[in-house]
């Protein structure tokens, strides 16, 4: 991990998070790059040593990101991404839009998640969960 505290960035082998303003976290998650239960602790870690603030997310998935349905399952639940206030996807794939229909018809995340084409669409619909 690389950590650069004046920015608030952390960098890990699949993925970066930064803390936005204090409004947001942004995840950029890496091409070709596998999302699942280890890099979920290793965010959590980060989001701890920012402050342990519960914000939106928005999460831009690198072209062919993946992960798998027992992590989406553990993802969905509060308990397991305390930080998480709301999530926004910004996702490139056929895959990817295959997965998030997954996610969000079958295994139901119980927090407010969306998914988007691109970052901008995805800032003005997490604008409403920032306080």
């Amino acid at each position: 991990m690389i950590k650069t505290p004046l920015s608030k960035l952390y960098t890990f082998k699949n993925f970066t998070v930064i803390k936005q303003d204090s409004k947001y976290y942004e995840i950029e998650v890496f091409e070709n790059c596998e999302f699942g239960f280890e890099e979920l602790r290793l965010l959590i870690d980060a989001q701890t040593e920012m402050g342990c603030e519960k914000l939106p997310v928005i999460v831009l998935c690198g072209e062919y990101t993946t992960t798998d349905a027992d992590f989406l399952n553990h993802l969905s639940k509060n308990e397991n991404d305390p930080f998480s206030k709301a999530d926004a996807f910004v996702i490139k794939s056929l895959a990817q839009k295959i997965m998030a229909n997954f996610y969000i018809k079958i295994v139901r995340p119980e927090r407010p998640t969306r998914f988007f084409n691109t970052k901008e669409a995805a800032l003005n619909w997490i604008q409403k969960y920032i306080e």
